[in-house]
C-alpha cells in the first residue's frame, strides 16, 4: 500500500501483485477499460504527461463527488 502523501502524487495501478505508475499505470488502466486496449496499442497512453501538466483544467470537468473511502 502507498503512504497517503504519495497516492495523488501520480497515477497508480496494481495488476498481478505489481505497481505500476505515471505512463505505466495510465496504460495498465487504459487496458481495463473498454476500447482502452485500441488507445494503448495506438500508443495514446504516452498522453499521461499532457494529462498531469493539464490536469487543473480537467479537474474542472471532472464533477464533484464524494471520495471513495481509503482502505
Amino acid at each position: 500500500m502507498l503512504p497517503p502523501d504519495l497516492r495523488y502524487e501520480s497515477v497508480h495501478a496494481l495488476r498481478d501483485g505489481r505497481l505500476y505508475s505515471a505512463t505505466d499505470g495510465f496504460g495498465v488502466i487504459l487496458t481495463a477499460l473498454r476500447g482502452g486496449g485500441l488507445l494503448l496499442h495506438t500508443g495514446m497512453y504516452r498522453i499521461y504527461p499532457l494529462v498531469v501538466r493539464n490536469r487543473h483544467r480537467i479537474g474542472r470537468m471532472v464533477p464533484n463527488l464524494p471520495r471513495p473511502p481509503i482502505d
